[in-house]
């Protein structure tokens, strides 16, 4: 693992490098820009970019390269457009109701070192050690108690309950910022906004993500800990000195240690999938798993290799997707009986407690359609790329004969090397006609599939093509004299064999996307014109 500050070149001072094996051999690459908070994952090409930058300027003599120092300049990495320097600020976005506050290390900063440093010397935590499993033991007693679980909030009660999350979850995301503080890193900003439509605490640090694998593992692990710390008082609380409230308090006892357990299941947006991405030593696991769906459903379809990590990333992330969608239902069950009740007190106050609720549903449901807005692009580009794979399976059945006949009855073509073949296949167009033939099927190469042509031959003379005749640039299609289905190949695309095409097969070679080489067929039905 190598941490290094970016030199006093190009990028600016303010930017650190990280980069760290990851299983298989395979290396992570970040930069963190500690003036914005930003992290960019770089790529192996990306990252000899910005080694270039360390000594020297480098030469933009791609699109790629001058579209990345573009983004880097634009992001504030450059020294030579160095962004502003950080300033404490609260921000609110009313349309992800999210309040944000930038000045929030300083105060983790100060906390740790008035005395929250004390929690993580080993007498504090065997304390912590026997809080927890005196929290266990009142968790026990609770669920056994015999006590009535109230899973419905009246509105009286609705603020207690809140009152406790966001107590809980406070704490668990100030473990997450004092084991970053500790080690020597900053907390970019905290805040509040709506996590899964009730009120929740957060925090960000772009600089985490240079700890060392270890101290990862203890960063992510913090927050749940302290969460159950918390937990674990209010359970012995209960357990013994039960307040007046006591149905409201048992509730949330045993709904919040519900709520740790699941957040340490190995899944994307909780903190078990960071835990779990950090012990197989794979830290980019999340972005990997993005999208791996669809590459494996297309992998299937045109049968391409696939390795074991293809195929259980995909399942990994097949499961991530089912998780999502039970947590998101289970949480719109339990916002309904703690929400449920005061929704309907203001539903029966007539048409103006509908028309508040109306905009309670509007204001509270606008994040929701802004973060699925984000996401859109990302899964219609995935839909387009599954489409694509599938309409590839559904023409591999002509396209590989067609491509083989062509090949065997023209010697141009049979000269052509396998992949070049691959990527003509690519540009076969399948196309149906009745009547006079168009002018753009003149110079090209191509096979009947169906019905009948009518032609002529280089010295002129009269052809009737039928199904599995081809033809050549030097002939003359006149007209189909009933419908027919020709597959055809413009005779340029031929000249220049090694050009990758363009349009929907993304200038692939054909063969690499899954059709396995071939040489040209000596027999079938192939009769190739004088």
């Amino acid at each position: 693992m190598i941490t290094q500050a970016a030199a006093r070149g190009p990028l600016g001072p303010w930017v650190e490098a990280h980069t760290e094996t990851c299983r298989g051999g395979s290396a992570y690459r970040v930069l963190v820009n500690h003036r914005t908070g930003q992290l960019i994952e770089l790529s192996a090409a990306e990252a000899a970019i910005c080694e270039q930058l360390g000594t020297g300027p480098a030469a933009a003599d791609t699109d790629a390269v001058a579209s990345f120092l573009a983004e880097l300049r634009e992001q504030g990495f450059l020294a030579s457009d160095p962004p502003p320097l950080p300033r404490r600020t609260l921000r609110f976005s009313g349309a992800r109701l999210d309040l944000r506050w930038t000045g929030a290390g300083r105060l983790v900063t100060a906390a740790y070192q008035a005395g929250a440093r004390h929690l993580f010397r080993p007498a504090a935590v065997a304390v912590q050690v026997l809080l927890a499993l005196a929290g266990l033991a009142a968790l026990l007693a609770a669920v056994t108690s015999g006590q009535r679980f109230a899973l419905r909030v009246s509105p009286a009660q609705v603020p207690v309950v809140i009152g406790l999350s966001l107590a809980a979850v406070g704490v668990h995301e100030l473990a997450h910022a004092l084991v970053v503080v500790r080690h020597g890193r900053t907390v970019d900003a905290a805040g509040i906004r709506l996590h899964l439509g009730t009120p929740a605490f957060y925090v960000e640090s772009a600089s985490a993500a240079l700890l060392t694998r270890r101290l990862r593992l203890i960063q992510a692990a913090a927050g749940v800990w302290a969460e159950w710390q918390f937990t674990s008082v209010v359970a012995i609380w209960l357990w013994l000195a039960p307040p007046p409230d006591a149905a409201m308090v048992h509730r949330f006892v045993i709904l919040n240690a519900a709520t740790i357990a699941t957040n340490l299941l190995p899944f994307t947006g909780l903190d078990g999938s960071w835990l779990l991405a950090d012990a197989v030593g794979v830290p980019d696991l999340s972005r990997r798993a993005r999208g791996a769906v669809t590459r494996f459903a297309s992998a299937v379809l045109t049968r391409q290799p696939r390795t074991t990590a293809d195929n259980a990333l995909a399942a990994y992330a097949a499961v991530n997707g089912l998780v999502a969608v039970a947590l998101l239902l289970t949480a719109g069950f339990f916002w309904y009986q703690l929400f449920g009740g005061l929704a309907g007190t203001l539903a029966s106050h007539g048409p103006a407690g509908l028309a508040a609720l109306a905009v309670v549903a509007v204001v509270l449901g606008r994040p929701a359609v802004l973060a699925a807005a984000a996401q859109a692009p990302a899964v219609v580009a995935g839909c387009r790329e599954l489409r694509d794979a599938i309409a590839f399976r559904l023409q591999w059945r002509w396209r590989i004969p067609a491509t083989e006949r062509l090949a065997f009855a023209h010697p141009e073509l049979g000269r052509l090397t396998s992949a070049q073949l691959g990527i003509l296949a690519g540009q076969l167009s399948r196309t149906r006609h009745r009547g006079r033939l168009p002018d753009g099927l003149a110079g090209s190469y191509g096979i009947v599939r169906s019905g009948a042509v009518t032609a002529a031959s280089a010295t002129g003379r009269p052809l009737t093509l039928t199904r599995g005749t081809t033809w050549g640039p030097r002939h003359q299609l006149c007209r189909a004299t009933r419908r027919a289905t020709l597959v055809h190949l413009e005779a340029a695309p031929v000249r220049g064999g090694d050009r990758a095409p363009d349009g929907p097969w993304g200038g692939n070679d054909y063969t690499a996307r899954g059709m396995p080489a071939w040489t040209p067929a000596t027999n079938g039905v192939t009769r190739p014109l004088p």
